[in-house]
């Protein structure tokens, strides 16, 4: 704990200068309070203008490192001399939690925009490629595009340890389905990043003599599991919903499901109606659920890249572009809005 005390002391003399005193004491176990302490007190001109500066300057340092640059209460005078400020505690582990977790915060947002001016980039280069620019301008636009692929992979160095922790939690689901969707989805998650993180020595020149083709395969590879994956989960979460938005309709007892009686006889207008009727819900599911709604399309986005980087489905550039902007702009929303990213 520490305390901040403004601690007026009268002067020595009526012809001195008053003067700023900073002490900073930590708490120790055997006894006394640790704080920092202003006083007035008598000094010549320059030295004050020294201690106003080192105040100044101190002042904002410690409050960022301790935390108590907040919004003080109005001082209320005590039985002593001086005015007193009230005493601030806080924990020390839970600062330390906020700060990495605002840390992470930046550095996966950080990382979101460099995917996102990458496939810019792709989309920008397709886009200049059709309209006939010059070879130098696609040039330069293509490594602009290297170096952000370089500086993500940069950025993904130790992710894989964070896909390994995110699939032990996952373990723990009472869900079957979505233990084993989550989990598994996380496991080639840390593989992919793994892989693109060999692939990022072999680009930077860490290991010169590597086959970086076979290990972008790979990478692309575990990409499109954890993907695969991914949208199963999705699928899983809305048929959870859908029977649940189904059983709440039944529950209440709705004449609406009686209506389709006249087309019995017609079965091809019967299976046309309940695919509209399957529609309807799973639009009223997913407008219901923006969470489930942003993962589906970020999701689908995603796919079309490692399918075109492992010749499963070719594609332009362009569309590939297209769908890294679109998934990279879904990702950055997840971030500001926490609450728009499915859990668990």
């Amino acid at each position: 704990a520490y305390v901040i005390s403004f601690i007026p002391v009268r002067s020595a003399g009526a012809n001195r200068k008053p003067r700023i005193n900073l002490t900073l004491t930590r708490s120790r176990k055997g006894g006394g309070r640790g704080g920092i302490y202003l006083s007035e007190g008598p000094i010549d001109g320059r030295g004050r203008r020294w201690r106003l500066l080192g105040l100044v300057i101190l002042l904002p340092i410690l409050g960022l490192r301790h935390g108590f640059l907040g919004p003080f209460q109005r001082p209320k005078p005590s039985q002593g001399a001086g005015l007193q400020f009230q005493k601030w505690d806080f924990n020390r582990r839970e600062r330390s939690q906020a700060s990495l977790t605002q840390v992470n915060y930046l550095s996966i947002l950080s990382l979101s925009r460099h995917v996102a001016a990458q496939y810019a980039c792709t989309l920008l280069s397709y886009a200049l490629q059709k309209n006939g620019a010059g070879p130098d301008f696609l040039a330069r636009i293509k490594q602009l595009e290297a170096h952000l692929s370089l500086g993500r992979k940069l950025f993904r160095l130790g992710n894989s340890a964070n896909a390994l922790e995110a699939a032990k939690r996952a373990i723990h689901l009472s869900d079957i389905v979505l233990r084993f969707c989550i989990t598994v989805s996380h496991l080639n998650r840390a593989m992919y990043f793994a892989c693109d993180n060999i692939l990022w020595a072999g680009k930077s020149g860490l290991v010169p003599h590597m086959d970086q083709e076979k290990w972008s395969q790979r990478s692309f590879r575990y990409y499109l599991f954890a993907l695969i994956m991914n949208l199963s989960r999705d699928a899983y979460e809305i048929r959870l919903l859908m029977e649940r938005e189904t059983n709440a309709k039944t529950q209440k007892g709705s004449c609406r499901n009686g209506r389709s009686g006249p087309v019995d006889n017609h079965g091809f207008q019967q299976l046309a109606l309940k695919l509209k009727l399957q529609l309807a819900l799973l639009a009223q599911v997913l407008r219901n659920n923006p969470p489930l709604l942003l993962d589906v399309m970020k999701n689908a986005c995603d796919i079309f890249i490692p399918l075109d980087k492992l010749g499963l489905y070719k594609s332009s550039s362009g569309f590939v572009g297209l769908c890294g902007l679109t998934s990279s702009i879904l990702s950055i929303l997840t971030i500001l809005h926490p609450w728009l990213k499915l859990k668990p």
